[in-house]
């Protein structure tokens, strides 16, 4: 199987300025920099270029927008060091190693800047050091993955499993008894357990047992562990019981159909039960303001796993294929990371019900679920 590199190495090679020529157009114009993460863009452009100069002008702003981008910091430090400015480079690259202990980069290059001459006649190659040699070795293994056709493609390492409803909040019922929130829970552990199986990708449950967990400490949950992908498990259920089958939804400020838009409705009606957080008069909420910039690049990715998703399960699950919504759910609208809410089945109609009571389907469920997460 190639090598995938996945989105943290993928920015790390941009702020390394290794994709330079790997065929990605990356280059916005500074005059539509809206956020750190355009400005950056530009200014490695910029240094590829030569014009260092703009570039450290471009970088500023980017740090400026957004102090904690070690990106940015070693950027500028390449660009001052274009500009033989060595004091502002190593100032750059060490602002860079503060936020990221693990910039390889920025250690080599304050390492090599600030080296005193050897004093001797004969220039003597100079033995790497230690940091160089592993610097070197990451940059190769980087050049491998890149030849590869997968080698940009995004690979889930870290996944957020929801469980839906929960504690007082059964969910659904249907009519025989069964609860959605005993569902959801017993799928999501099912998946949790199988990834741990694996041991290809890390997997965290946002609840393990029968309590209920507010809507927004979910997303919160999902963002804290730094996932690749969060999935939130439901079962949905409609006054006619006649519907059946499996959808996947994404998150969209409007919804695509009359039925996205009920179905994130009685999703949406249980933030009732959360507790408001009230802000201090006056306060300005800046990560907010940057996140929004952001979202639509989330909800843009979320949609191709959706798609993805409900493939799979047409392919595999014994339902009727309903295909992929989107509407504004608040338990996917905050995630920093593709993330998608899996309807498996209504549990309001008989013969959907019955299959979701046996342990067999629930565990076929979770291996498409599981499939889905690795490929």
């Amino acid at each position: 199987m190639n090598p995938v590199i996945d989105r943290r190495l993928f920015l790390n090679l941009l702020a390394k300025g290794l994709l330079t020529g790997s065929g990605v157009c990356l280059s916005p114009s500074f005059a539509l920099c809206r956020t750190a993460f355009d400005c950056a863009l530009e200014g490695q452009d910029l240094i590829h270029s030569n014009a260092y100069e703009k570039a450290v002008a471009v970088l500023e702003e980017a740090i400026r927008l957004d102090p904690g981008s070690d990106w940015a910091y070693g950027l500028l430090g390449r660009a001052y060091h274009g500009l033989n400015r060595k004091a502002e480079a190593v100032d750059a690259f060490r602002h860079a190693v503060r936020l990221n202990p693990e910039d390889t980069y920025s250690r080599m290059m304050i390492e090599i800047i600030t080296q005193k001459p050897i004093p001797s006649l004969k220039k003597e190659k100079r033995p790497p050091t230690p940091l160089e040699r592993e610097a070197d070795a990451e940059e190769k293994r980087m050049f491998a993955q890149l030849q590869s056709e997968e080698g940009l493609s995004y690979q889930v390492k870290r996944v957020v499993i929801d469980a839906g409803h929960g504690g007082f909040d059964s969910g659904a019922v249907g009519l025989s008894g069964l609860k959605e929130k005993d569902v959801t829970l017993d799928l999501a552990r099912r998946v949790h357990e199988s990834l741990a199986q694996e041991g290809k990708v890390k997997s965290f449950l946002t609840r393990s047992d029968d309590y209920y967990v507010p809507l927004s400490d979910r997303t919160v949950i999902a963002n804290q562990y730094q996932a690749d992908l969060f999935i939130s498990i439901h079962i949905n259920a409609n006054e006619n019981r006649q519907p059946h089958g499996s959808e996947t939804y994404f998150c969209s400020e409007k919804a695509s159909s009359k039925e996205a838009k009920r179905v994130a409705a009685y999703e949406n009606s249980f933030m009732k039960l959360d507790k408001p957080y009230k802000k201090r008069p006056g306060y300005i909420d800046i990560e907010e303001i940057l996140f929004q910039f952001e979202r639509k690049l989330y909800w843009e990715e979320s949609g191709e796993f959706a798609n993805k998703y409900q493939e799979r399960f047409r392919t595999e699950l014994p339902l009727k294929n309903r295909g992929v919504h989107s509407a504004n759910f608040f338990v996917l609208r905050t995630a920093k990371m593709p993330s998608i809410l899996l309807e498996l089945g209504f549990i309001s109609n008989q013969e959907d019900e019955q299959r979701l009571s046996h342990s067999e389907f629930r565990a076929k469920i979770a291996k498409a679920v599981v499939k889905g997460i690795l490929s």
